[in-house]
């Protein structure tokens, strides 16, 4: 599939800023010969797959850098075209003026995602490899790396694959026994309804590796609300590993809320320390707890914290009331006490700590991702998936699920048969073989420009 594009196009392929070295890529059929423009060298210098040291000149010919250029010819490169990769000293100045001297030579300014998307439209990936190449990018976690090289891999195209084609199959036998009834028997219901059930037991396993993916790639907020001076600051620091918050023995110390990206479990948390919940008459104390409610309504768990030393107090039980589902109830101070104090139910269920000395913090991430049924090696199978790739695949086996309902009942196959059709079409969505523009515009628009 090259040769689809006749234009060239550059970007910077490295992160904006000052650094040792900086990266200005070229892709198209024109990128050896932009690349003999810069460097006043003929195209014949510069070998496949091999790095040449020569000069960046501008459009007045002027010298800008001496930078090393590294020519990958089609198809064997990323974009599946001719690409020249200029790497250059990493001054801001001089990134700037390498890439004006490419755009003045010839090429046109890439847009975002630009050389993915042609590396997928020249065939080198498939829509779901290429939409892991952002997570893969974007990565802030080792375990969202590792969920994203594996989608990167192909182990979720090749799940999808396998689907797909034995869904084009059934489709076909299916519309030929409609098509031509004198000629062709329906299949037989029992077998399909059988083999339509394990597509959607299969779709399912697919859909809950990407699920798991989604949350890696979300994250989760975590509000840590309670009372005034049950260490909900202390807590935060003992998440964050170092003094990210102001600790006091004064209460209400904490008046506004403190944001701090954490990891649990290869999970990136966004952990919120609030001011202290209660009755007061203060008005800047009283704006305090209305956003500690309010980061507790939008968090996805929240830590109720309770003073170990003083046991249930009075607005405990509100505090927990409002978190309600979400609610994990955290014993703080147990270095100072012997035992939890006797509270009933929430004796039993609650997580005991020290935010000083750091006792039961491994217990209390357990919590955390038993809450959200993510227990020991959750995300070690987790595929890389963006939210339109989880609601293709939910569309797929609501398909699914439908078309066995309507293969086992007595009517014509006419309405299976677009079910089946409908999954196949969200499958074949997921891999690229039939999408439109403006869904690659969505996609890939979302990619840093050089990528």
């Amino acid at each position: 599939m090259t040769g689809l594009f006749t234009d060239s196009i550059a970007a910077v392929a490295t992160a904006p800023g000052v650094g040792a070295i900086a990266v200005v890529r070229i892709s198209g059929s024109q990128a050896l010969q932009i690349a003999a423009r810069l460097s006043g060298r003929p195209p014949g210098r510069f070998a496949p797959r091999r790095a040449t040291l020569a000069p960046v000149l501008s459009a007045a010919g002027e010298r800008v850098d001496e930078a090393l250029y590294t020519y990958f010819a089609a198809p064997a490169s990323y974009t599946g075209e001719d690409v020249v990769e200029i790497s250059c000293h990493g001054g801001i100045a001089t990134v700037r003026e390498v890439l004006q001297a490419a755009l003045s030579a010839g090429a046109r300014s890439a847009g975002p995602g630009e050389f993915t998307r042609r590396a997928f439209l020249n065939g080198k990936l498939d829509l779901a490899q290429a939409e892991a190449v952002n997570q893969l990018i974007r990565a802030r976690t080792r375990t969202q790396l590792i969920a994203a090289r594996h989608t990167l891999s192909g182990a979720l195209s090749r799940r999808l694959e396998e689907i797909w084609e034995q869904l084009t199959a059934i489709s076909a036998a299916i519309e030929a026994s409609i098509d031509f009834p004198e000629d062709v028997d329906e299949p037989d219901r029992s077998e399909l309804a059988a083999a339509l059930d394990r597509l959607y037991q299969s779709v399912g396993q697919v859909l809950d590796l990407a699920r798991r993916g989604r949350l890696l790639s979300q994250g989760l907020r975590l509000a840590i609300v309670g009372r005034p001076n049950v260490g909900k600051s202390s807590l935060l620091n003992l998440l964050a590993g170092r003094p990210r918050a102001i600790v006091s023995d004064i209460p209400g110390t904490t008046r506004d809320f403190l944001e701090e990206t954490v990891e649990i479990g290869g999970l990136p948390v966004l952990a919120i320390d609030t001011a202290g919940i209660r009755q007061t008459g203060d008005p800047v104390e009283q704006e305090g707890t209305r956003r500690a409610l309010e980061a507790l309504e939008h968090a996805d768990i929240g830590l109720v914290v309770l003073d170990a030393t003083q046991g249930v107090a009075e607005g405990d039980l509100e505090v927990l009331q409002a978190a309600g589902e979400r609610a994990v109830a955290v014993w703080n101070k147990m270095d100072l006490v012997a035992v939890i104090p006797d509270a009933g139910e929430l004796t039993a269920n609650a997580v005991t700590i020290s935010a000083l000395t750091g006792q039961g913090l491994e217990a209390l991430q357990q919590a955390i991702l038993s809450r959200l049924g993510a227990g020991a090696g959750y995300f070690e199978e987790a595929l890389s998936a963006s939210a339109h790739q989880v609601s293709l695949l939910e569309q797929a086996g609501q398909a699914l699920r439908g078309a066995v309902a309507s293969v086992q009942s007595p009517h014509a196959l006419d309405l299976a048969a677009v079910q089946i059709q409908t999954a196949r079409s969200r499958i074949g969505e997921l891999l690229g073989k039939d999408v439109a523009e403006s869904l690659l515009d969505a996609i890939f628009g979302a990619f840093c420009i050089g990528k």
